[in-house]
């Protein structure tokens, strides 16, 4: 999923490594993202994130729509401890493509120790 970024970190601690990747330094952050889209049919939408080197389906989301179609959205926070450097992304899945979506991603870097 493609991320365009409305704040920067100036600290250098959360850039962008790439439109669909988002480096992380070493810390604890709390990320919380928002997904909706629109699809003409019955669909399902999955959006799972990765960080740390593995998928996190526990704080991914799932939603699906009836045979008209309609809106999917939904949303989710979780507390992301990296170690080390790591990336962090979002990854769609699902059964057709939508005509019109949005993502609101916000990661905030936390201060505590590792």
């Amino acid at each position: 999923m493609v991320v365009f970024p409305d704040v920067t970190d100036p600290t250098g601690q959360i850039t962008q490594a790439s439109p669909t990747v988002i480096a992380l330094e070493p810390g604890y952050y709390l990320i919380s993202y928002k997904v909706s889209a629109v699809f003409r049919q019955a669909n399902y939408m999955q959006v799972t994130p990765s960080y740390n080197g593995t998928t996190h389906l526990e704080t991914g989301i799932y939603f699906a729509v009836n045979t008209a179609g309609g809106s999917a959205a939904g949303s989710s926070f979780l507390i992301l401890r990296a170690p080390a450097a790591t990336t962090f992304t979002l990854t769609y899945s699902g059964s057709g493509d939508a005509v019109d979506g949005e993502i609101n991603l916000t990661i905030l870097k936390l201060r505590r120790a590792l």
